[in-house]
């Protein structure tokens, strides 16, 4: 949001330069040093700067730029509720303002407002006709509303005009399982990998999740190893693709796959520690140990629990060495 308020600050270079305050012209245009102000940083400076615009200037265009950049200031302060006034002031200067109603229409978004929001972006394609960030912003919308079928319309008019916005398609995708529909959302990702000439592995992750939710874990495994294979540090989804494994029985490949998750530099204490704890139902008892000791001097309290279990195990079978053994990598 920041890029889009920074590229609002505009000097109208088509109004010729009037005096604000009686027939001499100033030294430096209020307007022209809000925004040298607003470029350093200096939001409470320029603001000042933009109120003096606002009070004396004569024309309504300009008067609506000092309004809409006085808002920004009041952005990035975060005072949502200030900016509101100022970009309103700008819209009543300026009803056929887009930039105006469309930043008016984000900060009602982030105060939670949605009939507000809704009511801005509108305005936007009723000035504009067609506004990708406004049907964005109103797919988002409806969504939060409830209205799938109206999120499903302005994001689809979304997609037509950023096809390569990946967040667009997984809206789509989050609108259709809102109503668990969870072919069509499968659906709407997998042409979103086909479309998107760089997909991010979110939407690799997404697709997995859909393909978990409706019974297919196959296609989620494989779904989720893309994903991971863009972004190896997600350790949530090398977890899914472990319980998955084990609740197939598939042991083997539980293992496999945290040894896979540990060589791609996840070095938490979970990954070792979830291998002692398969080694360990398995009855392997000294990879059990390995693993709980590798987890044990990552800082982990489990894995130190684990040690003392495998200990116990060989008491108990009557192997005193082992047990004095393992109980030497708590010391």
């Amino acid at each position: 949001m920041k890029n889009y308020l920074r590229h609002c600050i505009t000097l109208l270079g088509f109004i010729m330069t009037v005096s604000l305050c009686g027939a001499q012209q100033p030294a430096v245009d209020p307007m022209v040093k809000g925004n040298q102000l607003y470029e350093k940083g200096d939001y409470a400076a320029a603001a000042d700067q933009y109120r003096l615009v606002a009070k004396n200037s004569r024309f309504p265009l300009q008067k609506a730029y000092a309004w809409l950049n006085l808002g920004n200031c009041h952005v990035q302060n975060k005072a949502y509720n200030k900016a509101v006034v100022a970009y309103r002031r700008s819209v009543e200067q300026a009803p056929t303002f887009t930039r105006a109603w469309s930043v008016l229409g984000d900060v009602y978004y982030l105060l939670g407002s949605v009939g507000d929001a809704t009511a801005c972006f509108r305005r936007v394609l009723e000035n504009e006709g067609e506004d990708f960030h406004a049907r964005q912003m109103l797919g988002e919308l409806s969504l939060k509303g409830g209205d799938v079928t109206e999120a499903l319309r302005h994001l689809d008019a979304a997609v037509k005009m950023e096809p390569e916005e990946a967040n667009l398609y997984l809206a789509e995708a989050e609108a259709l399982t809102r109503i668990r529909d969870y072919e069509a959302a499968q659906k709407v990702m997998e042409q979103a990998l086909l479309r998107l000439s760089k997909p991010p592995a979110e939407a690799y992750f997404y697709l997995g999740e859909l393909y978990e939710i409706d019974g297919k874990p196959r296609k989620a495994v494989r779904a989720y190893e893309e994903g991971l294979s863009l972004s190896p540090k997600r350790k949530d989804y090398w977890f899914r693709i472990a319980n998955m494994h084990e609740r197939a029985g598939d042991d083997f490949l539980a293992l496999l796959t945290l040894e896979q998750a540990m060589n791609k530099g996840n070095t938490e204490a979970e990954f070792p520690l979830r291998r002692g704890l398969i080694f360990f139902a398995q009855k392997r008892y000294d990879q059990a140990l390995a693993a709980f000791t590798r987890a044990y001097d990552l800082g982990s309290a489990q894995g130190r629990r684990g040690i003392q279990n495998v200990a116990a195990v060989y008491a108990n079978s009557g192997d005193k060495k082992k047990a004095e053994e393992a109980e030497t990598f708590l010391k």
